[in-house]
């Protein structure tokens, strides 16, 4: 079968992400089925291509690939569905191949999602098995009830099938980055003002219990990686063939277990090779020797999950350390010499003017490279936070969560704003 993947997202918020999940799923398919590739982030015309690419390949099955729904600002919220719904327009008309959805974001409403976006079909988890399974039941069957995640249609209703989660990864082939021009991601600068990275995934999964999180609901609680070999001999091919040497891991644990992530590092230094990454580090578990190994093996740059200063937000925020792990973390990273960034989520569960102040006084003490200064918290179906705000009747249970509603303290809003303006102005590196 003829397929055509879209990835139509342009946001370049820190660095331009070159769509890792995406290059996944088109390596799942791609010997068995032809396959074109559409990523709009550097097109002149995205939607010129599109009827270009339509009009010359003719696909049996367009996919497209919903990454981010919304900017995830309480002041400001702006939602970006309205254009993926547009996008299913301008397919209907011009083509007769079927829509098939699916993505991170979709993956978070994957019922709201197909009603409000009228697509065919939608695969809600991890589309590398799925979407085998999807094509293998589109030519053959059509038993729609045997594909893993797949959202259809019945009756005048959406029926989701269970998500089955991979349960080995090492079998999976290398993401096909060379549908996406990973050089123009290596150099293209985003609204960080920063050279660009390349993204891996070396883990999926996430045992905390963060109360705003959608990362256990996408990849489950139980952590699977590939082995550290595999890892590392993509890097070595990806800097051989494209010249790449930047790279983020965006495992939402990188130190998670800490054994897996020294074993990783040793396996990059052994490559000997140039380059340079960042990763996303949970206070959890503050390892001196872990973070000299990340020293070792070019790990230059690291965001610190930390969301806040004050052991009472940190305990309702359900983030599964305290403070003194926080500041361990700071300690060691700034001892070994590591830039790293940090966050402030603002305005949760119990937050008042004494919490946020304590947050800030702690920060205060350290030298991040950044604080991103977050203001209310984007809530989720189906994860605690959600449940919070309808037993304390901020939400209704009907209410249709793709378009952005957020939790915010009530002790913060009237002052928060003029406060954090004062902060900004004396900390020029934080931002908001």
């Amino acid at each position: 079968m003829r397929i055509l993947f879209i990835s139509p997202n342009r946001l370049r918020l820190v660095v331009p992400p070159l769509p890792l999940g995406l290059a996944s799923v088109v390596a799942a398919v791609e010997r068995e089925h032809e396959v074109r590739v559409l990523d709009f982030m550097f097109a002149a015309d995205p939607l010129g291509e599109v009827r270009r690419v339509l009009a010359e390949f003719s696909p049996d099955i367009i996919a497209l690939s919903l990454r981010n729904i919304d900017n995830q600002e309480y002041r400001h919220p702006e939602s970006y569905i309205g254009e993926m719904k547009d996008l299913v327009a301008l397919l209907r008309k011009d083509s007769d191949a079927s829509i098939l959805v699916g993505g991170a974001g979709f993956s978070i409403m994957p019922r709201e999602f197909m009603a409000y976006l009228g697509a065919d079909f939608g695969v809600a988890g991890e589309g590398e098995g799925a979407l085998r399974e999807f094509l293998a039941a589109y030519e053959g069957s059509r038993d729609w009830e045997r594909v893993s995640g797949l959202v259809w249609q019945e009756g005048g209703e959406w029926r989701l099938n269970p998500v089955l989660r991979l349960a080995d990864l090492k079998s999976l082939p290398r993401p096909a980055l060379e549908y996406f021009s990973p050089h123009l991601y290596q150099e293209a600068e985003g609204s960080a003002k920063l050279p660009g990275m390349v993204p891996v995934q070396t883990r999926r999964g996430c045992p905390m219990k963060c109360i705003y999180c959608t990362t256990p609901l996408l990849e489950g609680r139980r952590i699977r990686a590939w082995e550290p070999a595999q890892v590392a001999a993509w890097l070595a091919d990806w800097y051989e063939k494209w010249g790449l040497k930047r790279f983020y891991f965006v495992d939402n644990l990188f130190n998670c277990p800490p054994s897996y992530a020294k074993s990783l590092c040793r396996a990059i230094i052994d490559l000997k090779l140039p380059l340079e990454w960042g990763a996303l580090l949970n206070p959890a578990a503050p390892d001196r020797e872990l973070f000299r190994l990340c020293r070792e093996a070019g790990g230059v740059f690291m965001q610190v999950g930390n969301e806040s200063g004050s052991e009472l937000i940190l305990t309702q925020l359900g983030k599964g350390f305290g403070r003194r792990q926080v500041e361990l973390t700071f300690r060691f990273l700034e001892e070994e010499g590591i830039a790293y960034s940090c966050f402030l989520l603002l305005g949760g569960p119990g937050e008042t003017r004494e919490t946020v102040e304590e947050s800030v006084a702690l920060l205060s003490q350290y030298r991040p490279q950044m604080v991103n200064l977050t203001v209310g918290i984007r809530i989720y179906p189906g994860l605690a936070l959600h449940r919070l705000a309808l037993a304390e009747g901020l939400l209704a249970p009907g209410d249709n969560l793709l378009w952005p509603r957020f939790y915010l303290a009530p002790a913060i809003k009237e002052w928060i704003w003029e406060y954090l303006a004062g902060v900004t102005a004396e900390h020029p590196n934080w931002i908001f």
